[in-house]
């Protein structure tokens, strides 16, 4: 258990030292290209692309998965009780 001073849980403490260098390691390799396509012009452009139409649809169907989630989280922020699902039955509860 964690003691009432704010400790934290066995590992986690090496867990976050572990992600920390992880998340440093990959931003020190983002500058170089962040840096070189700052002066590069801005703008939008359609690109073709030989993936397979089964990696399109998965693809897709997992964006509008991760939209519901975010809706559901939304809805659970607001306190509506639609939020609540799957964790607790929205139709057993009468009050919010």
């Amino acid at each position: 258990m964690r003691k009432p001073i704010g400790d934290v849980y066995p590992g986690e403490r090496v867990t976050h030292a572990a992600m920390g260098i992880i998340y440093g390691a990959m931003l020190a390799n983002m500058v170089p290209v962040i840096w070189d396509s700052c002066s590069l012009p801005t703008g939008f452009a359609r690109i073709d692309t030989s993936a397979p139409i089964a990696l399109r649809w998965t693809l897709s169907v997992m964006a509008l998965g991760v939209f519901a989630s975010g809706v559901r989280d939304l809805c659970a922020v607001a306190g509506l009780r639609v939020g609540r699902w799957p964790w607790h039955d929205v139709s057993a509860q009468t009050s919010v």
